[in-house]
């Protein structure tokens, strides 16, 4: 059982570079950023089939949801 992440930006240091990754259903999206050693502040958004979830949201087998990066500049 599968869920795989698309991260966006800045949030690929965290992933080795990758685009998508594959972690294990069950966790929370939260729990998924933890494991990868992102921190929750640093995700703007999450989006699943193109809507909006929380943090709190649960993938099930199959989904993919894309992890959208806080933007910064000045």
């Amino acid at each position: 059982m599968a869920v795989t992440l698309v991260a966006t930006g800045g949030l690929r240091e965290y992933t080795g570079g990758l685009q998508e990754l594959e972690v294990a259903a069950g966790p929370t999206v939260k729990e998924m950023l933890g494991t990868l050693g992102i921190r929750p502040e640093l995700v703007a958004a999450v989006m699943r089939n193109r809507e909006l979830v929380s943090k709190d949201y649960r993938p099930e087998d199959g989904e993919t949801v894309v992890l959208v990066a806080v933007l910064g500049g000045g």
